[in-house]
């Protein structure tokens, strides 16, 4: 197992579990599962990190071109990391990489063997939703189904309600209970997902 002060990845949990061969910058053994357009990553070492060693330099995501995202980590513990997604987001269905630089270091002076890196990929809100979903919205439970044609279909207590939904970069608006509701998408597992409004009201999708 890969030996420093690094040891996973914090919400997805990727062990790292490749031999050091060069000094190249080693991969995760499997790319994360494609991710929402406004993912924030989070990175947890297994020892307090130097906070003069974090920078857009050292942790930072690139696309397939190798154009560097803007964005700016940040040490919010001893030992856990930020990578915010860039202001706009990231772009649906293209692929990026999380660099770790090998010149982070523990307050120790404990520095990484090599640098490291993660794959992941975008994925499409749409295409993640469309289907069936059990909702709850305030305690009130319903059935909402998404369609490809961005049409929706509520039904709640044997009644049905057919209105259309729409996706803007990570906000979503879609009908439900008599009234357009607009909120950020977030993508909690493969099966369950959140709309949160500016209010802070939360309309929970699972299946």
């Amino acid at each position: 197992m890969k030996k420093g002060i690094i040891t996973v990845i914090a919400m997805v949990m990727l062990m790292l579990a490749v031999p050091v061969t060069s000094s190249a910058e080693l991969l995760w053994t499997k790319n994360e599962t494609p991710v929402f357009a406004n993912k924030n990553w989070e990175i947890t070492f297994n020892k307090d990190v130097d906070a003069e060693t974090i920078n857009s330099s050292t942790v930072y995501v690139q696309d397939a071109k190798g154009n560097t995202q803007k964005s700016t980590p940040k040490l919010v513990n001893g030992k856990t990391v930020v990578v915010p997604a860039p202001s706009k987001g990231y772009v649906e269905g293209n692929d990026y990489t999380l660099y770790i630089d090998k010149t982070v270091q523990s307050t120790k002076q404990q520095k990484l063997t090599d640098g490291i890196k993660m794959n992941f990929a975008i994925e499409s809100i749409q295409d993640y939703i469309v289907g069936a979903w059990k909702g709850d919205y305030i305690g009130i439970n319903f059935l909402a189904i998404f369609h490809p044609d961005y049409t929706s279909t509520v039904i709640l207590d044997d009644e049905t309600e057919v209105g259309e939904y729409t996706i803007s970069g990570t906000n979503m608006t879609m009908r439900l209970l008599d009234e357009k509701r607009t909120g950020r998408v977030d993508k909690i597992s493969k099966n369950k997902f959140t709309i949160t409004s500016a209010s802070g009201k939360v309309v929970t999708f699972t299946k």
